[in-house]
């Protein structure tokens, strides 16, 4: 398994680096301490499995992190460790791309148990996380029932032709109540709107 971790902090780096080592299983580490690395590794044609990264960085400005690592390692699981906890900011950083949250001032249990499981793949947020307690939003209220039900089934990974069959519409009134959805919740994709929807589930 190889690994990115992207943080200007070397006391943060060589902490990450002694419990993701401590775990079973043969791991390469790659360090970058600005984006400029971080982008000259993944540009060479390097794949790595998992992307540690602070959102803090000198060199990119934390509304891009996620977005810029999305484009450049689309099939890599990013992992947002920093010391944000705004849920705006993480919040958004996941709907560009990023598929776990670990904050830095979590207790090394907790840290411990999410490398565990980020070293099987699996994504990872907090259950106190503010954004996956938040059971409404303004956002959600201009949603209609139809949009929400929609929205449930596309969070099945059911395909516009599979909702509109179960709902007796055409394939057409699906696309325009997403369309209105993602416009309605501020996303640009069915991917960014699922992740919305599960965010959501607790």
């Amino acid at each position: 398994m190889k690994i990115l971790i992207i943080d200007p902090q070397f006391i943060t780096r060589t902490g990450l680096i002694h419990l993701l080592t401590a775990q079973p299983g043969s791991i390469a580490i790659y360090e970058a301490t600005d984006m400029k690395i971080a982008r000259d590794y993944l540009e060479s044609g390097e794949h790595f499995d998992l992307i540690f990264t602070e959102l803090e960085l000198p060199d990119c400005d934390h509304r891009y992190v996620a977005n810029t690592l999305r484009q450049l390692a689309p099939k890599s699981h990013v992992i947002l460790f920093t010391w944000k906890d705004s849920s705006g900011d993480v919040q958004a950083a996941l709907f560009q791309g990023a598929q776990s949250y670990l904050c830095k001032n979590s207790s090394g249990e907790e840290v411990k148990l999410a490398i565990h499981g980020l070293l099987q793949n699996k994504p990872y947020l907090p259950d106190s996380t503010s954004m996956a307690n938040q059971k409404t939003s303004e956002a959600e209220r201009k949603l209609s029932p139809r949009q929400r039900e929609i929205m449930q089934l596309l969070a099945q990974g059911l395909s516009n032709k599979e909702i509109a069959s179960i709902l007796g519409i055409t394939e057409g009134t699906i696309r325009v109540h997403l369309s209105a959805i993602f416009k309605a919740i501020k996303v640009s994709n069915r991917t960014e709107a699922t992740l919305w929807y599960l965010l959501r589930q607790g």
